[in-house]
């Protein structure tokens, strides 16, 4: 039996046909709106900065702005993010977690100028350089073996995955993307100065 005879069978016209789809698809969208208004009403509206604990600036700051209990207030700037703030005041971008830690940020991304952070008491990194060690490292080639990726090969060759840029930059004649590394490929390591 045919397809359309089978459908004429059950529906007298095609326009019961099309009235019974978007009524379907009418009664999907009600349902999907309800459910999503009923999920909204169940969880917390999180405000980007503000925390859960109920401590006023005043609890803490005094009139020339300096902090009771060993602790600094940060104003945010334009463009400032947690990972910046922590490099200018630990040398340490990773500091950023105690920061957001310390600020009970919900969404440690979403930072507005003129938002006030506390600032953790950490000890502040100091950036050492040995002068005594040699960091340059001739230009040499290097022939690509099995499992062998840029980062693999920077951190073999210079101690640092991140110079894996540094390596693509010179090849990109022979190597349009980074990721196809052939074995046995040969490649021109740069020195590092």
């Amino acid at each position: 039996m045919k397809f359309s005879r089978l459908i004429k069978k059950y529906f007298k016209s095609t326009e019961e046909l099309v009235s019974m789809f978007l009524g379907l698809v009418i009664v999907v969208v009600v349902v999907g709106l309800i459910y999503n208004y009923i999920q909204k009403g169940k969880g917390n509206t999180a405000v980007p900065g503000i925390s859960d604990i109920n401590i006023s600036e005043e609890d803490f700051i005094t009139k020339d702005g300096t902090v009771i209990d060993g602790k600094d207030v940060y104003v945010v700037a334009k463009n400032d993010s947690l990972w910046k703030i922590a490099v200018e005041k630990y040398n340490d971008g990773f500091a950023w977690t105690e920061i957001a830690k310390i600020n009970n940020l919900k969404n440690a991304s979403l930072l507005e100028a003129g938002q006030k952070i506390v600032l953790p008491k950490i000890e502040k990194k100091e950036i050492v350089v040995d002068t005594n060690k040699e960091t340059t490292i001739s230009t040499r080639d290097y022939k690509v073996l099995k499992n062998d990726s840029l980062w693999k090969i920077a951190v073999r060759t210079y101690g640092d995955g991140y110079q894996w840029t540094k390596i693509w930059q010179e090849n990109k004649s022979k190597l349009n993307n980074p990721n196809n590394l052939e074995i046995g490929m040969i490649l021109t390591l740069p020195s590092l100065k």
